[in-house]
């Protein structure tokens, strides 16, 4: 599977490639017409008009679906068979048919984007075959003296199939890298997701079903139908049939729906309607939710406020009562109502939770959270760039090997009699070659980048000063326009414009050099026209370089967002799996509870019932209290059942005896099972002992049972030896 680096990589490349076909074939054939003395001028304004409106069109349909490339390939065929017409009398291999080798050349390096290795081989053929056999047809006495430029299509062709298979692969590490990056980050946010959503969960059953069963379970019932309907609800609560929704939804409805529950009267201050991501406006109701139970339960009035306001992406929900307030610092740190509901509720999602009381001045409870969307990992869109990058940088020194080593040695040989200095040449490309390595094994630079263009720049100058100047337009001057390659490589991070205009400055100073030889002032406009030939090829590997970081940028931006629905379709799946589990669990003990007490099945007065709804009260708030990072994990479960029932009016007295070892977590769950039951069902007092000895821990409990019968409970857990 394609990934989003590489198919930003594959759509932009096509999309540039093709552009700068469409310019370099423009300007050159455009110029032409002005520079060409035609055996058949109509024929030759027909070719270039032609030819333009063909590659706009081939530029504009191809990314869209268009299957033209056979047609393409057709057309620029045409034009290089069309040289008998399109050319004067006297055609030179130097520079009448350049226009079209620079639209074959550009042709040729933007067919690497667009086939397939084996069809990119047979239409680079099939342009060469057709530039030759145009230009035996015009000329055919001098015909071979064109082959020397069909060998550098050749080589370009080679170069360019290089630069775009260095790059796709790059692209594909880039996906491989971002995509090990992506699975970590959703692991981790589904084990958060997890969490909080199992914090949200009990905090909901403590709001809801624990508190009805705990109500029943003390004998404070009011009217059976309002218990029903509360069961009723609490069900829907447990089963998980009201649930985190998806997308945004109305905040005010939202409050408005949470506020329902409660027999308060409720003073709104609201806007008409607020949108807002769900996971945020289920903390926000369910936060008012319980601020509003907690006025029903301990304010003593009947009445409330509620305000909602919003500035930017900061909202906040403000519950005022007038009730009789209290002292929050006086509460135990350990109670689940104010400090884990509230507090905790709000910091899952980022946000904050305040609660200001005193006595008699009634309570203030402020609920606010930022809005503001996760911007993606910038350390993805930093990689990719720097993957690409390095891989544009080997790319850049490829080429420039292949054309030192494979086109400018041979040269430098071939002529080594005809050189005053030889070796000096001989060091002057090894300087070059030097420059090159040193590009490729440091990737940063910093200044020394400008330091290593100016010897560049200096050895451009040198070497041909140091041979006869009617050989600067000869083959013996190996360094003309491929010495501008090592530019390339030392300037690839560079702004195009930076690089563009260092490579015409190099490209302008070895024109002068050309110029002030004795070259035939007929064979001048074609060293020109190659030299804007190979100068346009070298631009558009440097437009290509500055491409990269834009790709990587909108990359990691779509791999960002495609990332973020995969994470919430899996976070969605786990924890349906997850409310599943729950529910099973529930569905044992407190479901059938609950929906006997909706019905009416069950009595609220019966006291086996009453029993029966704090043992399932007391277990629900064990769970409440549960914290993995207590540092003592049986005492913390026996605190929270004795904290639990002393809310009942029992009393409870609490030893500890012995050296006991460590109880794990799970352990201590299980071995405080049989004491929540025994004190879930005792009436007036209990006590509860926990012995260490020899590597067991023992906890027991002796309390008054409902008959007047004393109960005494024990159960017991070692270690592993």
């Amino acid at each position: 599977m394609t990934g989003r680096t590489e198919q930003h990589l594959l759509r932009t490349g096509v999309r540039y490639a093709l552009g700068v076909r469409t310019a370099v074939a423009g300007a050159s054939s455009i110029a032409a017409l002005f520079l060409v003395p035609a055996r058949e001028p109509a024929v030759l304004v027909a070719v270039v008009l032609g030819l333009n409106a063909w590659n706009a069109w081939f530029a504009y349909r191809f990314p869209r679906g268009g299957r033209l490339v056979p047609a393409d390939i057709a057309v620029m065929c045409a034009v290089c068979l069309s040289q008998p017409w399109t050319t004067p009398a006297a055609t030179s291999a130097e520079g009448t048919v350049l226009w079209m080798l620079a639209g074959v050349a550009m042709t040729v390096m933007t067919y690497a984007w667009l086939l397939p290795p084996r069809t990119y081989v047979v239409a680079t053929v099939l342009l060469v075959t057709a530039q030759l056999a145009g230009y035996a047809i015009a000329a055919p006495d001098r015909w071979l003296s064109g082959a020397p430029f069909q060998l550098w299509i050749v080589v370009e062709a080679g170069l360019s199939w290089m630069l775009y298979r260095m790059l796709r692969r790059g692209a594909r590490n880039a996906d491989s890298l971002v995509a090990q990056r992506e699975s970590a980050r959703r692991t981790a946010a589904i084990a958060d997701a997890r969490r909080s959503d199992e914090r949200e969960y009990l905090a909901a059953l403590h709001d809801t079903a624990s508190a009805t069963l705990l109500m029943v379970g003390n004998g404070a019932v009011g009217g059976r139908r309002e218990l029903a309907a509360q069961a009723s609800r609490d069900l829907d609560v447990i089963s998980g049939r009201i649930g985190t929704a998806s997308g945004e939804v109305d905040l005010v409805a939202t409050l408005r729906e949470a506020a329902a529950h409660t027999p308060l009267t409720v003073r709104w201050q609201l806007p008409e309607r607020l949108s807002v991501p769900a996971v945020e406006a289920a903390a926000l109701a369910n936060g008012t939710r319980e601020a509003l139970t907690n006025v029903v339960r301990h304010a003593h009035v009947d009445e409330a406020s509620v305000s909602l306001s919003h500035n930017g992406n900061h909202v906040t929900v403000r519950i005022t009562d007038d009730g009789v307030g209290f002292d929050p610092a006086s509460l135990n740190g350990d109670r689940y109502g104010v400090t884990r509901s509230l507090v905790q509720r709000m910091e899952r999602i980022g946000g904050h939770a305040e609660v200001i009381s005193r006595p008699g001045a009634g309570t203030t409870v402020t609920l606010t959270c930022d809005l503001t969307a996760p911007e993606p990992p910038s350390e993805d869109a930093e990689m990719i760039g720097a993957n690409l990058m390095g891989r544009m940088r080997w790319a850049a020194v490829a080429i420039n090997l292949v054309i030192l080593l494979g086109l400018d040695l041979p040269k430098l040989i071939a002529n080594w009699n005809v050189y005053p200095s030889p070796w000096t040449q001989v060091l002057f490309m090894a300087a070059l070659i030097a420059i090159t390595l040193v590009v490729a094994w440091r990737r940063t630079l910093g200044r020394w980048t400008w330091v290593l263009a100016g010897a560049v720049l200096a050895i451009s100058i040198a070497a041909p000063a140091a041979m006869p100047a009617e050989l600067w337009h000869t083959s013996a001057h190996w360094s003309f326009r491929e010495a501008a390659w090592t530019l390339v490589v030392v300037g690839i991070e560079w702004r195009l414009a930076a690089l563009a205009t260092v490579l015409v400055v190099q490209h302008a100073v070895t024109l002068v050099h050309i110029g002030l030889s004795d070259l035939d002032g007929a064979a001048l406009p074609g060293v020109v026209n190659a030299t804007v030939m190979v100068l346009s090829y070298q631009l558009a590997v440097g437009m290509i370089a500055a491409l990269m970081r834009p790709i990587a940028a909108s990359a990691a931006q779509a791999a960002h967002e495609q990332e973020r629905l995969r994470t919430a379709d899996a976070v969605s799946e786990q924890l349906s799996q997850d409310r599943r589990d729950r529910y099973a669990e529930l569905g044992r003990t407190a479901a059938p509870l609950l929906a006997g007490l909706a019905s009416g099945d069950l009595d609220p007065a019966d006291p086996a019932v009453r029993r029966s709804c704090a043992t399932e009260a007391a277990r629900m708030r064990r769970l409440f209290a549960e914290d993995s990072t207590a540092p003592d994990p049986l005492l913390h479960e026996l605190r929270a059942c004795i904290e639990s029932v002393e809310g009942r009016g029992l009393t409870v007295a609490f030893a500890e005896r012995g050296d006991r070892p460590a109880v794990p977590e799970r352990d201590a769950r299980t071995l405080a099972e049989p004491i929540v039951a025994a004190l879930a069902t005792a009436v007036s007092k209990a006590r509860v002992t926990v012995v260490g000895a020899g590597g067991q821990v023992t906890v027991s409990v002796v309390a008054d049972g409902p008959d007047g019968d004393l109960m005494h409970v024990k159960s017991s857990w070692r270690g592993e030896s």
